[in-house]
């Protein structure tokens, strides 16, 4: 009876302790507007089975309580937000640089330590250290590679003529998996036997997909119970494809010189980690994952903003139209030809679809902050460290108090010089904005505009999928729920 009466006791202290440990975030809750939750699952369970991911069924939360309102993940509080001034306090506050430590650690398990998944101080030397490696010197040295795969592509798709619609996104996957890897550690890598039969690419989709698991149900990180669902092993078999390819490449890197090296003007990322290797300042194991990470983050997103566009244009004939004269008059001969950084200067129509694309469709959709310390907003709510910060970029970008009653129509108008002039600078925020920004953006706008070059000039792209039956789901990259097949015919 007195061990009873003691554990009851003890209990209820802990749970005191545990309620005053958290005093802090239930100050915080009678701030925002939002759901209150159940307790320890918060609205977990709601999530699930009622949203599905499904993207869009968060705006009635935000009409109902406001641009920045709470919900739950577990029993975590965590502020989501679609309000430029908001996000912008977030994104260049020193205090809200690092991501979401526990997406961190997930990634990490799978990828290892780099860029995306290096927190605090340690990215920051990290970002410092990797920066000249996305300088615009080195950005032009690739556009052979971009011009090589890029015909390719076109070449492919060639095939598809008269064959009604098709399902393209895996081969402009392959398309940019295949650019994303040769300018991460150059051209040799197509001698390996992995990277030509595909092995490689379903390897880095294997990890993508589990990683992804891995940060929606973080049980599945338990190893037992990974293993019990065999993510385990398949987690296991990817890393191991991964790191011996890597292991080989960087063998024939490190014992090379750079002067007897065909691809010496070509300046490879890869480089830039074997120099930090070499003097010290980069571990073997980092460098193998720093590559990895580069590459999980070019060919996904670079491959969906493509395939997007062309989905886009495809179901508003009248703009591709318009982008087609517009590179028409820099091409006039349908086939072959090589696209430079100058050419692409002379598409500002193409850039403003491209940007508009971006606009609806982010290839990241969101961006997770967690303050390493207490975060005040200029609206007074107190945001206590480890409380989640959301940066809902996909509602951001048709948030219709910046962007219109149309904001959820396709407008490429809407990227006019004097149109976007009067925008808040962080109502448009594709590649996040601050110290912890997209360190490939420029890579990835320049592949991408190559291709749709090549792509909308060869090709009039059509589908019979309707532009408002498109329905976005949740993931790392950006998806849809249906995937919008295409037809592509001859152009003269």
């Amino acid at each position: 009876m007195m061990f009873g009466k003691i554990l009851i006791a003890v209990c209820l202290i802990l749970w005191i302790r545990f309620l005053w440990n958290r005093r802090k975030l239930y100050t915080m809750l009678l701030k925002p507007s939002g759901t209150m939750g159940l307790p320890i699952i918060g609205v977990v369970i709601q999530n699930i089975l009622f949203l599905r991911g499904k993207m869009k069924k968060r705006t009635p939360f935000m009409n109902k309580y406001g641009s920045t309102f709470l919900t739950w993940m577990g029993f975590t509080p965590v502020v989501m937000t679609r309000d430029p001034n908001v996000a912008r306090e977030v994104l260049l506050s020193s205090v809200c640089l690092n991501r979401n430590e526990h997406s961190a650690n997930a990634m990490a398990l799978s990828m290892g330590l780099g860029l995306l998944t290096l927190q605090g101080a340690p990215w920051m030397e990290r970002r410092k250290q990797m920066n000249p490696a996305f300088k615009q010197n080195v950005l032009l040295s690739f556009f052979p590679i971009f011009n090589d795969e890029s015909r390719a592509l076109v070449n492919l798709l060639n095939s598809y003529v008269g064959k009604g619609e098709i399902d393209v996104l895996p081969e402009i996957i392959k398309w940019s998996f295949r650019i994303s890897f040769q300018t991460t550690v150059g051209t040799d890598v197509k001698e390996e036997e992995n990277f030509e039969n595909d092995t490689i690419l379903k390897s880095y989709q294997s990890l993508v997909h589990i990683t992804s698991l891995y940060i929606l149900l973080p049980i599945l990180r338990n190893k037992i119970v990974s293993k019990l669902f065999g993510f385990e092993k398949r987690r296991e078999r990817a890393v191991s494809t991964i790191s011996k390819t890597m292991d080989n490449i960087l063998d024939k890197k490190m014992r090379s010189h750079p002067e007897s090296n065909p691809e010496s003007e070509m300046k490879i990322i890869i480089e830039r980690g074997i120099e930090l290797f070499r003097i010290g300042e980069m571990p073997f194991e980092e460098l193998k994952s720093e590559c990895g990470s580069l590459i999980v983050a070019a060919f996904e997103t670079t491959a969906h903003t493509v395939y997007h566009t062309l989905v886009l244009l495809a179901m508003f004939p009248e703009c591709q139209n318009i982008v087609f004269k517009e590179i028409k008059d820099i091409f006039p001969m349908v086939g072959d030809f090589e696209v430079t950084y100058e050419d692409l200067q002379k598409v500002p129509y193409l850039d403003r679809v491209l940007n508009e694309t971006l606009r609806l469709i982010p290839s990241v959709p969101i961006s997770v902050r967690e303050p390493s310390e207490d975060f005040r907003l200029s609206n007074g709510v107190v945001i206590p460290k480890g409380v989640l910060i959301v940066i809902d970029i996909f509602s951001a970008h048709r948030n219709p108090d910046h962007w219109g009653p149309e904001a959820d129509n396709f407008n490429p108008d809407n990227f006019i010089p004097e149109n976007i002039g009067e925008k808040h600078p962080f109502a448009y925020i594709p590649f996040s904005r601050g110290k912890r920004n997209c360190i490939g953006w420029r890579y990835g706008t320049l592949s991408s505009k190559l291709a749709l070059v090549k792509i909308l000039r060869n090709f009039e792209v059509s589908t019979s999928f309707r532009y408002e039956d498109l329905d976005f789901v949740d993931n790392l990259v950006m998806k849809l729920a249906q995937v919008p097949r295409l037809v592509f015919q001859r152009r003269t």
